[in-house]
């Protein structure tokens, strides 16, 4: 998987969810279910030797449980939470949990820059114009940070990694569409030469 000629994004959406099992949280933000957890804990073992440089997650609980699961694996490098790339559709003005909520799970966490500039989150779900904004905003972050030669595991949702991933690939988002599995791996290459390659979908082997 070593390729200095490209930065290597791995979009990986979360473990199987329970959406009965909110624990006083909103709604949209669902617990793992035991197969979850466990399925969390097989893609920590797949992925144990692969060199990432960044781990970012929504800030849903599902998709932080499923980073941890990894980072864990991993010798439990710092994990930064972007409330920018929870789902699609949560309830307005919801942005996930807090900071001091997830280190119930994971302390070595930090909270991504506010990625709108504003005081506080304040940004759309339901529209499409608003969830192409967000995924614009997430791949330019992750441009600005990171460079050919590294490697960043991004967690989030199946509906925002279909922003995401187009948005990566510099094509046009809701044309095709993913079958993203729970802890499915995406990769996209984005190389020195502004080319992007799929390199692979859903493979964990």
């Amino acid at each position: 998987m070593e390729n200095y000629d490209s930065l290597q994004i791995l979009f990986i959406r979360h473990a199987e969810t329970d959406y009965n099992d909110w624990e006083g949280r909103d709604p949209s933000d669902g617990e793992l279910t035991e197969t979850g957890e466990k399925q969390c804990e097989i893609l920590g073992e797949r992925l144990k030797n692969v060199k990432v440089d960044g781990f970012i997650t929504s800030s849903l609980l599902r998709a932080f449980k499923t980073a941890v699961g990894v980072c864990k694996a991993q010798g439990n490098p710092v994990l930064e939470i972007c409330p920018e790339i929870i789902e699609c559709g949560c309830t307005p003005g919801y942005y996930g949990c807090s900071e001091a909520y997830l280190n119930k799970y994971y302390n070595n966490t930090k909270m991504c820059k506010n990625l709108f500039g504003t005081e506080k989150y304040e940004f759309g779900c339901e529209k499409i114009e608003d969830n192409n904004i967000r995924a614009k905003k997430f791949i330019e972050y992750i441009k600005e940070n990171y460079s050919c030669g590294q490697r960043v595991a991004v967690f989030s949702h199946h509906g925002m990694l279909e922003y995401l991933i187009p948005t990566a690939l510099g094509i046009k988002t809701r044309e095709f569409f993913f079958a993203l599995d729970n802890i499915s791996v995406t990769e996209v290459d984005i190389c020195k030469d502004g080319s992007c390659v799929l390199r692979c979908v859903n493979k964990l082997d």
